[in-house]
């Protein structure tokens, strides 16, 4: 008999989205924009220069460097990997495992759960408070690793300001607070930080490149060091270097479709409330809505059967009866607006 999975309970609850041949396409938090044709210039023009036959910068020293000058650290305080994912299962490869714990409360990203599992990190369920916020009294003191996601993936909120607060407080556990929708929050506050932070940031929402995959990590050098020492060799590409530090270059340009995507994200939320739904107050680039009395499934596959995706959100768990929309380019917003109000009749 053939050798079986070692795992297959992860293998059975993983978290993908369906890709599906659609027209209008609102399912996976991807920017509704492509990147200029300058910025794909400038890349062409680095990969020319480039010496594709020799293995990558394993330190990754320019892109790092960049990264640091930008969050106004030392290079030593940032790892970079392929998308936020990456990043996210090497530092559970690093401080979780066998014998260590992981604070995660859901509704939140389905992949802390699966990284928990696959790096055998025993999950510690947590809870919310009756808005669907943590708070501090709430995060249990006693687990290893404590996951953050703010703004929040599924329900796209913020958490309270004074949770960054709480770290200093527990210097005997890590907190991993993944900041992929940061770029859409409109709060001006300070960011989270300490010794025992570990800020996750990406590539993939705000600047437009959710195809390169890269994501990296803001901590203390000696947080950095043991994921370095961990992760494979030339585990990120010279492609994904370079494209990366135009990217940066390239920041602004890249950056322009925040506001639309603020502005019609807004928009959504109004709409959905007219049609008698209950979206969610959203700091992101997408809106969870409660469906009410409508069947969110059953709404879901008559928006394919119309070529709209967007993604089903009621087996997840702690959402319910709710649907996830990414917001995308005004004229897909109004198409996946005026085919819901159609199916809803």
């Amino acid at each position: 008999m053939m050798l079986s999975p070692s795992q297959p309970q992860v293998l059975a609850t993983s978290y993908h989205s369906p890709q599906l041949d659609v027209e209008v396409k609102l399912n996976t938090n991807e920017s509704p924009l492509a990147p200029p044709e300058g910025f794909l210039l400038d890349v062409a023009a680095r990969i020319r220069r480039s010496s594709l036959h020799r293995y990558p910068d394993r330190q990754a020293s320019e892109l790092r460097q960049r990264l640091g000058e930008f969050h106004g650290v030392d290079p030593e305080a940032i790892f970079v990997g392929n998308g936020s994912n990456e990043v996210l299962q090497t530092i559970f490869l690093a401080y979780g495992g066998p014998g260590r714990t992981a604070w995660v409360a859901q509704p939140t990203y389905g992949m802390y759960a699966q990284i928990a599992g696959a790096t055998r990190t025993e999950l510690i369920p947590g809870q919310r408070s009756d808005s669907g916020q943590l708070t501090e009294e709430l995060i249990a003191s006693d687990a290893s690793l404590v996951v953050v996601c703010d703004p929040n993936n599924p329900t796209g909120m913020v958490e309270p300001a004074e949770l960054r607060s709480l770290p200093p407080l527990r210097p005997h556990q890590l907190f991993i607070v993944d900041r992929a929708y940061h770029d859409f929050d409109q709060r001006q506050i300070p960011e989270w930080h300490g010794e025992n932070v570990a800020v996750v940031r990406t590539f993939s929402k705000a600047l437009s490149l959710a195809g390169l995959r890269l994501g990296y990590v803001v901590a203390d050098p000696t947080v950095i060091a043991a994921l370095y020492g961990i992760v494979l060799p030339y585990h990120l590409s010279s492609l994904s270097q370079l494209v990366a530090v135009s990217a940066l270059d390239w920041q602004r340009e890249l950056q322009a479709m925040v506001s639309l995507v603020v502005t019609e994200r807004d928009a959504m939320v109004s709409r959905l409330a007219a049609f008698g739904l209950a979206p969610y107050p959203s700091a992101t680039n997408f809106v969870l809505v409660d469906m009410g009395i409508h069947d969110a499934h059953e709404i879901w596959n008559r928006l394919v059967a119309r070529s709209i995706l967007v993604r089903d959100a009621s087996q997840w768990p702690g959402v319910g009866n709710a649907l996830r929309i990414t917001i995308g380019t005004p004229e897909e917003n109004a198409r996946f607006l005026s085919t819901l109000e159609e199916v809803l009749r």
